[in-house]
């Protein structure tokens, strides 16, 4: 949903490459209906629908972004909620991501997935894009995500970094943390956690 999960990757010495969903904002609806896409319409359809409907938007406080009537370094789509603001939408960003999606669609028939995804630092620093709302609780669509994807690969294992208040008992593994000031330190939250579970897998 935000930087911190491949900051958290990063910094546990486990990001070994790249993947479409790194550096975007993506609400776990939208990721689902991106990950739909690729596997049932394929890799055209999943770019179309991550680089098109875009229009520009500037930072005001709190991570929250309004739409402007000029160009800005920041790129979103108000029907999805999909942000970019590390990369511009063009065509050399359209090879990368083509390139990452292959990745992707290799991994999911081949090797074991871990797929993992964080709420926003807290509600007081969450993300606004005009009315959508960011700080979701994402647990709907994570569960989506693994029966969409466990069919096809039953290696699959979801960690879910959410607000205490969202810990549930599903498929997903759960791993809580009270509200932050900054992504950074949910980041350091994911690190650690990662270390951990890679030191038992």
């Amino acid at each position: 949903m935000q930087c911190s999960v491949p900051d958290g990757i990063l910094y546990a010495g486990l990001r070994e490459k790249s993947y479409p969903f790194d550096w975007l904002w993506c609400p776990s609806k939208t990721t689902y209906h991106i990950l739909h896409r690729l596997i049932h319409q394929g890799i055209d359809s999943a770019i179309e629908y991550m680089t098109t409907g875009y229009t520009y938007y500037e930072y005001k406080q709190n991570e929250h972004y309004e739409s402007v009537d000029g160009v800005t370094e920041c790129q979103m789509n108000k029907e999805t909620g999909l942000g970019n603001t590390h990369f511009t939408i063009n065509e050399e960003y359209k090879t990368t991501l083509r390139r990452r999606l292959e990745r992707l669609l290799h991994v999911i028939h081949t090797e074991p997935i871990l797929f993992i995804y964080a709420d926003a630092a807290s509600p007081t620093t969450n993300y606004h894009l005009d009315n959508v709302e960011y700080g979701v609780d994402a647990t709907e669509y994570l569960l989506k995500i693994y029966d969409l994807l466990s069919p096809l690969n039953p290696d699959i294992h979801i960690i879910y970094f959410c607000w205490t208040e969202r810990k549930k008992e599903n498929i997903l593994e759960y791993v809580p943390y009270d509200h932050q000031p900054h992504f950074s330190y949910v980041s350091e939250i994911i690190k650690h956690h990662l270390i951990q579970w890679k030191a038992t897998h």
